[in-house]
């Protein structure tokens, strides 16, 4: 039986284990996944353990940099995915991988379309979805509350910070955790006329995505019901299966793919709803 983890700190409410089990189902595995919370001194002990008793693990906050020394090869500036192999272990992020996939779903082939992409937040989902966003050849703005980090991050990807006033998206993505709890809305600030209201509530964007899953609709999405609107479900589903693959090896079709997202989808929307 292989053994496979999570990885973060207070993660007792994490959906992966379902998730991850239900693709090891579907994909006739014979696995099992747990979490693992970890203060981050403790990491170079539990780094020995996962190398020697597990198959493969995956990272979320606040490790997803913090675990990149124990890791060989050559990594990428964040990791959520780690594959053990010969006692070597190779870290991967699949987020990028969810996004778009997942971005595609909900809003058809967009990259197609282009225009102006906004990205509120500079941290580890901020940075990879810009660059996706990137490659799809939008033009890509940030906006974060602290503008020093916002900034050094427009100029490590070549993009541009920009003031929620100065801009007309056609797509906004929320990276931030605002929205987590009822009345959080990460477009709402003072104007410069010191009005507090929505920052773009004169321009209608195209679309909206937002990170986070749960709550379903959190206010940012609310606010731009106008919109096409998704939240991070999907994303969330579309990195596992993209995890898993890396992690165990086997090889998944486009069909098979989007069968255990559709299944994942009507499960986990069930269960966030009746834990609201």
């Amino acid at each position: 039986m292989k053994k496979f983890a999570l990885i973060g700190h207070n993660i007792s409410y994490s959906l992966s284990p379902l998730i991850h089990g239900e693709i090891f189902r579907k994909m006739g595995l014979d696995a099992t996944y747990e979490l693992i919370s970890v203060e981050k001194q403790e990491l170079p002990l539990l780094a020995e353990r996962l190398r020697r008793d597990y198959d493969g693990f995956n990272v979320t906050k606040p490790h997803k940099e913090n675990i990149i020394p124990f890791l060989d090869g050559q990594p990428p500036k964040s990791v959520n995915t780690v594959r053990i192999e010969n006692g070597k272990m190779f870290g991967f992020s699949t987020d990028g991988y969810g996004f778009t996939k997942d971005l595609k779903i909900c809003f058809g082939d967009i990259g197609k379309i282009g225009g102006d992409a906004l990205i509120l937040g500079a941290g580890g989902v901020a940075r990879v979805i810009i660059e996706e966003l990137k490659n799809q050849g939008f033009e890509v703005y940030v906006w974060n509350r602290t503008r020093d980090k916002a900034e050094k991050l427009c100029e490590e990807f070549g993009v541009r910070f920009t003031r929620l006033q100065d801009i007309k998206p056609d797509l906004v993505v929320n990276c931030t955790s605002c929205g987590l709890r009822k009345g959080e809305n990460p477009l709402v600030g003072a104007d410069d006329d010191g009005t507090v209201r929505n920052l773009l509530d004169r321009h209608r964007v195209k679309w909206a995505y937002d990170t986070i899953y749960s709550p379903p609709q959190t206010d940012f999405l609310y606010c731009n019901r106008a919109s096409k609107t998704a939240n991070g479900l999907g994303m969330l589903i579309l990195q596992a299966i993209e995890s898993d693959r890396i992690m165990c090896g086997f090889d998944i079709d486009e069909m098979l793919e989007r069968e255990i997202y559709n299944e994942l989808m009507d499960k986990l929307t069930s269960k966030i709803a009746r834990n609201i």
